[in-house]
């Protein structure tokens, strides 16, 4: 007759093996996916490309692969042995705009599964800022118009620009106002001294800052 300990130990024992060949084997190398800091969408349509680190060579994966969150539309990164580059379209109608994160899903080599990083992104419109400047006599007007992609004809509603003026060597902002809803604005102030203007429109959470060109009044 077994005795009641002795049974209770080999079951442990059995459980345990089980539980040891279950597991997903572990590789010892990683792969890793590199990703453009900054995106700017300029269009109605944007390749967004990520590149494998050379770890994945190095570790010989046969698959790597990243989802894009937060998302939309199922994007993702994927790249087989030897694959140099994994793409996804970024349609400027419907697809997130903000900061994403590359969320790993699942990277192998022949041994079993390799470490993967998470790395972030931030994908923004990108801004036009134009400038136009008026004198009569005394009174210089600056004329300022605010765009945002896609391609530059949406109006840049409700955005902080700043008006600045190049005086004594460097930029100095002189005021600051916030677009109409035309992306539109115009501001005039006495200045019998012929200065150059410009104007910085400042980065929001969708779209990216800009600079414009220099006029001279």
């Amino acid at each position: 007759m077994i005795k009641p300990l002795t049974c209770i130990a080999a079951a442990l024992t059995t459980l345990a093996a089980l539980t040891a060949t279950a597991a997903p084997a572990v590789a010892a190398g990683s792969c890793s996916i590199i990703l453009p800091a900054r995106v700017q969408i300029a269009s109605q349509y944007t390749v967004i490309t990520a590149h494998p680190s050379s770890d994945c060579a190095a570790s010989r994966n046969t698959d790597a692969s990243w989802d894009v969150s937060p998302s939309r539309s199922g994007d993702f990164f994927s790249f087989g042995a030897g694959t140099l580059s994994s793409s996804y379209t970024f349609y400027s109608s419907w697809s997130t705009v903000g900061v994403l994160r590359a969320v790993a899903t699942g990277a192998t080599d022949s041994g079993g599964y390799l470490r993967q990083n998470s790395p972030t992104y931030t994908v923004k419109y990108a801004t036009w800022a134009y400038v136009a400047s008026s004198r009569s006599g005394r009174a210089v007007h600056i004329n300022a118009l605010i765009s945002n992609s896609p391609s530059g004809m949406a109006r840049g509603a409700g955005r902080p620009v700043s008006v600045q003026r190049y005086i004594h060597g460097a930029w100095q902002t002189i005021l600051v106002r916030t677009t109409s809803s035309t992306g539109q604005f115009t501001v005039g102030f006495v200045q019998p001294r012929a200065y150059s203007y410009r104007l910085v429109a400042a980065e929001t959470k969708t779209a990216w800052g800009a600079l414009s060109a220099t006029t001279v009044r």
